[in-house]
């Protein structure tokens, strides 16, 4: 073998060497300096969030005294109606739980709840998300689901030190199974994110809609999460379809779109459910390692 045949034999090795190491690096040096990004800007985005927050207490701190004393009364009269409300829950509450000790019913909750502020929203086309004051410190994980009261918000795609990345309903990644009030047989449907421009408000897709399904009539049609998949408990509500159902373009099922349940423009806080024991996909993805059930409690 002469030395030109040797050099392109080393030059071909040096090129599948170097194609090698950019693939298996490409992947590694995208995601560190993703996190290396949020976590550059998360004290930023955290000192105008606590900075809004300072600036509307001093707003209502420079208000007059004959509108802290009309809003005072206001609030009296919104509390004595909040306390009946709590007397009638209570009632419901002990009856529930008499119920219970006879049917000798035991359950635990999955989740726990944090409470996180809205720090940043990202409104475009395609990356339909919030940031919340929240993260891996305060024992956020990826995948949660986000909601506020009953209603779904969304699910923690990514989390940092502190802060955290959610998909809304309205995100093109997002997706969950759900099924239609008023439909007796409760046949599974699906839901999924759906990319708007910028002119029309986000909306998501109910697809596989069976062909036979008839809405109610004079009533609005609610989807609700089924609880399939481990990801969000059955019976939150994701929306409302706004009548618009029609046939697929394969004439197989029917979809329609699907309002969002909650104003996602206006809302400030939200309710991270972080489950107390590891998910069936954090069991797949981490098979090697030993997850101790102790530590999600």
């Amino acid at each position: 073998m002469n030395n030109h045949q040797k050099g392109a034999k080393a030059s071909y090795i040096a090129l599948i060497v170097f194609v090698l190491i950019w693939i298996s690096g490409a992947s590694a040096l995208h995601r560190f300096t993703k996190e290396t990004f949020a976590e550059f800007q998360a004290p930023a985005l955290q000192i105008v969030s606590k900075g809004s927050d300072l600036a509307r207490y001093w707003e209502l701190k420079s208000r007059s005294h004959e509108e802290l004393i009309s809003a005072s009364r206001d609030l009296a009269r919104i509390n004595a109606a909040l306390e009946l409300r709590i007397h009638s829950m209570d009632d419901i509450r002990r009856e529930n739980k008499r119920l219970r000790e006879n049917a000798r019913y035991t359950s635990n909750s999955e989740f726990l709840t944090v409470v996180a502020r809205v720090i940043s929203r990202d409104s475009s086309s395609w990356w339909q998300k919030i940031i919340i004051r929240k993260g891996r410190n305060d024992g956020i994980r990826p995948g949660s689901p986000v909601v506020f009261s009953d209603r779904v918000i969304g699910r923690v795609s990514a989390v940092h030190l502190d802060i955290s990345e959610v998909d809304l309903v309205t995100s093109p990644s997002f997706r969950c199974t759900a099924f239609l009030v008023g439909d007796e047989k409760r046949r599974i449907v699906y839901v999924r994110g759906d990319a708007a421009n910028s002119l029309s408000p986000s909306k998501a897709k109910v697809t596989a809609i069976p062909i036979d399904y008839n809405p109610p009539t004079g009533q609005p049609i609610k989807v609700l999460t089924t609880g399939l998949g481990g990801v969000f408990p059955s019976g939150l509500i994701l929306g409302e379809v706004d009548g618009s159902i029609r046939m697929s373009t394969d004439d197989n099922y029917k979809i329609a779109d699907l309002n969002p349940a909650k104003d996602l423009n206006m809302i400030e806080e939200v309710s991270v459910l972080v489950p107390q024991y590891p998910t069936a996909n954090e069991i797949l993805l981490a098979p090697s390692e030993k997850i101790k059930l102790e530590e999600f409690k």
